[in-house]
């Protein structure tokens, strides 16, 4: 079997990997590797919440996922 260097693909290149080689244990914990070394980011956070109308979060939320998803 061919060795893999899955430092050398980027996020989305390792995502795809790996569901397409879902049986393959190495790329798995590759991909859970590189999933745990970003932060999550929240959509909106606490101090948002506080200054808000329901309304308004609703459209910030609506906003940031399209930016996030690129939608």
């Amino acid at each position: 079997m061919k060795q893999v260097n899955y430092t050398n693909m980027n996020d989305q290149e390792l995502k795809q990997y790996f569901l397409e080689h879902k049986d393959n244990k190495e790329a798995f914990y590759a991909y859970l590797d590189r999933k745990q070394q970003h932060p999550k980011q929240p959509i909106i956070g606490v101090n948002e919440l506080d200054t808000l109308t329901p309304e308004q979060q609703i459209e910030l939320i609506t906003q940031r996922l399209q930016e996030k998803f690129n939608l």
